[in-house]
């Protein structure tokens, strides 16, 4: 089945999503071959990686990123929205970092391999990196869609207010 079909399938009847629902549609999706998901990676351009928005509605979105090897996304949340992500291609390093007395500081880190899924629940603050020789392809579902994003610097600066849009 087409990726767009698929997805319409599994997400497009949610109205207010909970994150386990979120995941397990996620799951339901990537569990099946998409022999057209080349046609949604999208290359670099503005960012580090390649970013492409494939579905939206009112309630979620649904995103295809491209990490080329050796590259990381800032660190940011999203706003006031929870997700999930499952790794088609490659390997990914996820970084929690947590706010402490105004300044934000790495937590923890781990990796999530292919077909493995990674949760974002609401507030969480992190970043993606790549540390493979070859691309990681996710897909990540959002809901309510991505809306006043925040970027983050470590060492203390503030956080610099940024809507990927």
């Amino acid at each position: 089945m087409q990726l767009l079909n698929r997805i319409h399938q599994q997400l497009g009847n949610l109205t207010k999503p909970t994150l386990e629902e979120v995941g397990d549609a996620l799951k339901q999706i990537s569990n099946q071959s998409h022999p057209d998901l080349e046609l949604y990676i999208m290359e670099p351009d503005k960012l580090a990686y390649g970013r492409n928005v494939i579905y939206r509605n009112d309630c979620l979105e649904v995103i295809v990123i491209n990490l080329p090897p050796h590259k990381e996304t800032a660190i940011h949340d999203h706003g006031g929205s929870i997700g999930c992500a499952v790794v088609l291609e490659g390997t990914l390093l996820n970084s929690i970092y947590r706010i402490n007395n105004s300044q934000i500081e790495p937590a923890h880190s781990f990796f999530v391999k292919k077909g493995e899924c990674l949760y974002s629940t609401l507030g969480l603050i992190h970043k993606m990196s790549n540390s493979d020789k070859d691309r990681m392809i996710s897909l990540h579902v959002y809901s309510p869609p991505l809306q006043n994003m925040s970027t983050f610097k470590e060492h203390g600066d503030h956080p610099v207010s940024l809507d990927m849009r």
